[in-house]
Formats: structure tokens, sequence, C-alpha cells
């Protein structure tokens, strides 16, 4: 127990800190209630790629590993959302974030920014992702995106199962 709050304290800790440096700011009325912390796996399709514009990017493909996601609801705008992928026990691995807007079915998310770098937002080409629910509660999530610039295009894609029964 004292483990598992010693991560959910780090992911929010990491959470204000990249909020904090992309300009972003939780309004004080903002409660615990507007995070929410699933448990789960990345599939192994999850990766990151970037390459030549126009190259096959499937030669270069990172594996992207989690087990964790993080859902933040900002408050400076209606629907706008930050989900994060994590491997919760390392110290040293990737954090993977898409910002952007719900739509009011609470389905979809067209994502504006990426965060391939903690606190550094990118402002993504195309993006989206997509929410799964199973008996009212969430049971995975797809989130991908690519970016281009400079003659080179990023794109990262993540498959996230979460562990049954956890919160809505």
């Amino acid at each position: 127990m004292i483990y598992r709050m010693a991560m959910i304290y780090r992911v929010a800790v990491l959470s204000a800190v990249l909020l904090a440096c992309t300009g972003l700011t939780i309004p004080a009325y903002a409660g615990t209630s507007d995070i929410q912390f699933f448990n789960g796996t990345c599939d192994s399709s999850s990766h990151t790629a970037e390459g030549v514009l126009g190259s096959d990017l499937t030669k270069q493909q990172s594996r992207f590993y989690c087990n964790s996601a993080v859902i933040t609801f900002l408050h400076d705008y209606k629907g706008h959302v930050m989900v994060q992928f994590a491997q919760k026990e390392s110290r040293h691995s990737p954090i993977l974030a898409f910002a952007g807007r719900v739509e009011d079915d609470g389905i979809m998310m067209s994502v504006d920014h990426v965060y391939l770098v903690p606190g550094q937002a990118t402002t993504v080409s195309d993006g989206s992702c997509k929410f799964f629910f199973k008996n009212r509660q969430v049971s995975g999530i797809f989130c991908g995106m690519k970016v281009d610039e400079t003659g080179r295009r990023t794109v990262a894609a993540v498959v996230f199962n979460a562990t049954p029964g956890q919160a809505k």
C-alpha cells in the first residue's frame, strides 16, 4: 500500500511538473477527483518511430512499454485532457503524454500536443485518442499521433489495456 501511494505521489508530482513546464495551470478548485490513475499494460504494438518524411517508419519503431495511465482533467477549457502513459516502477523509462480536447461523447479526443520529452509540448500534425469502456469503467485507451516537421516525421501509438475493476 505504501509503495502504491508513493507511486501515485510520483505520478501526481510529474503531472504537476509537466503542466508547470508547459505554462498550463490547474486552478485551486481542481481536486484529486480531476486525476484518474489506471494500472494495466501497453500492448506490444505500442511504439514510437522517427525518420525522413515519406520513409517506411515500420523499420524505425521502438517498442513503448507502460503499465499505468494517468488521465488529468484540466479546467482551463471544457474537455481539456492530458493522458500520460508510463512504466511506474521504472526510474528512467520515458513517459509519453497526449493532450487535447475530449468530444462531448467522452469517447474520442482530438490530440493537439504530444509530450515525447517531459515538460516539452510538441504540436501534432494529426492525432487522436479513443477511450474504451466496459460496465461504465475504462477498459482501454488508444492514442496515436504524427508530427511532421523539417522533413522528418515522428509517430507514436499506444494501446493501453486497463486492469478490470478500477475507477470510472
